[in-house]
């Protein structure tokens, strides 16, 4: 964006809020410069010239002002250019896809937080609601579908506490490390709460929430239970981080009608899932050269065994070594995770729908490598080997080769 730009664009936003909104100036000219727009020297000039320019048009009487709501919003998200490989025995598969993410969020008032956002889809004939991927395969010079991904409405009664309800964000129902039991593309149906309070030199959290996953239809409704408290705590460049989490998935003898191809919706289930999950992760920044070291991990074990009394468990652990964050030029990550997941640990098709298709009776490790080229663009390299646990079919490798641009 040109200086004459920057300056044309924030004076419209300045003016069309009012003058009563020219205390916001700074601010606004700030970001501009953080996100690399302008120098900080221009943004003392966008003041200077904006301010004079509200003042001119407050003068001629001109003052509209938009509400609060407006003023309040903030947007964010992201778009991924994506060359996938799939190698399945002899057979190979090699795509190219398309990912995109726009998210909003504002306050009406100051307890309370409205926030929706969209995503693309596969589009594939019928429609395709997968809760696990937002991947649209290029094919056909197809038009690309776009759907509601998360839509909710949150409440602070207090500054620690959040209830939320809709279709909540992944992340807001539990914190994990990994992505063993919850794949970080589904946002689920329901209700969450969240509690985060600093104790001293402690974080203490905890999470609950109940997530619906399908209506009853003259039956009892298929549903979810979680509940995670957990701790954290860091002392100089040293933090680790710790939850146990109970999941509750009530399905048994549940009708769950078929929504392909999200695994675990496409039939009646024979068994709930009764899931303790303790994860962990210790985090060292500045081991050498500015880079940070981590180490993490899941564990699962479902203890409702009435229908099945073996392969009940799972897990997932791993390190991640380089920049803390990947924003600009020479900053860079390596993460390498060694999975395990027995067949009855989880419903099936709820964990990482790469990892295998999302199945279990699965074991296997992950390697991804992430280089920042500009600010916010950076390169990754995402690769799986998997193979079912007692042999009896054929190994599977997955490779995805990203481009990503975050805003």
């Amino acid at each position: 964006m040109k200086f004459s730009k920057a300056v044309s664009v924030l004076a419209a936003v300045l003016f069309l809020s009012g003058a009563s909104f020219a205390g916001e100036v700074d601010r606004l000219a700030n970001m501009l410069a953080e996100k690399g727009l302008i120098s900080y020297g221009e943004a003392q000039q966008i003041v200077t010239e904006t301010r004079e320019e509200i003042r001119q048009k407050t003068a001629s009487g001109s003052n509209l002002t938009l509400p609060s709501w407006i003023q309040n919003m903030r947007m964010s998200g992201d778009i991924r250019v994506r060359h996938q490989a799939d190698w399945n025995g002899s057979n190979t598969r090699n795509r190219e896809r398309l990912r995109l993410r726009l998210g909003i969020e504002t306050r009406p008032i100051e307890s309370v937080k409205a926030a929706f956002g969209i995503a693309s889809g596969a589009g594939v004939a019928g429609g395709d609601r997968n809760p696990t991927s937002t991947n649209h395969t290029f094919q056909a010079f197809d038009k690309v579908p776009v759907y509601i991904d998360y839509a909710y409405l949150q409440y602070e009664p207090v500054e620690w506490i959040k209830v939320s309800g809709g279709k909540v964000k992944n992340g807001m129902h539990l914190w994990n490390p990994t992505d063993l039991i919850w794949d970080t593309d589904i946002n689920l149906d329901g209700f969450s709460a969240n509690f985060n309070k600093n104790v001293g030199k402690v974080n203490i959290f905890a999470n609950a929430g109940w997530y619906i996953l399908n209506e009853g239809n003259g039956v009892l409704m298929p549903d979810a239970y979680i509940i995670q408290p957990g701790i954290s705590y860091s002392i100089g460049n040293f933090s680790v981080k710790g939850g146990l989490s109970y999941q509750q998935y009530n399905m048994k003898d549940r009708t769950i009608f078929s929504n392909e191809p999200a695994a675990y919706l496409g039939t009646s289930s024979d068994t709930d899932f009764r899931c303790i999950n303790p994860s962990i992760e210790l985090k060292m920044k500045e081991v050498v050269a500015g880079l940070s070291l981590s180490v993490f991990g899941d564990y699962v074990k479902n203890t409702d065994d009435s229908a099945h009394k073996n392969n009940l468990e799972g897990r997932v652990f791993g390190l991640q070594f380089g920049s803390d964050r990947i924003s600009e030029l020479g900053t860079w990550q390596i993460k390498a995770m060694n999975r395990y997941l027995e067949e009855y640990a989880i419903p099936f098709g709820l964990g990482d729908s790469d990892a295998y298709g999302g199945s279990g009776n699965t074991k296997g490790y992950e390697v991804i490598v992430t280089l920042g080229i500009v600010k916010n663009l950076s390169l990754g390299f995402d690769y799986y080997q998997m193979e079912h646990i007692d042999g009896d079919a054929n190994p599977r490798s997955l490779a995805q080769l990203d481009l990503s641009y975050k805003f």
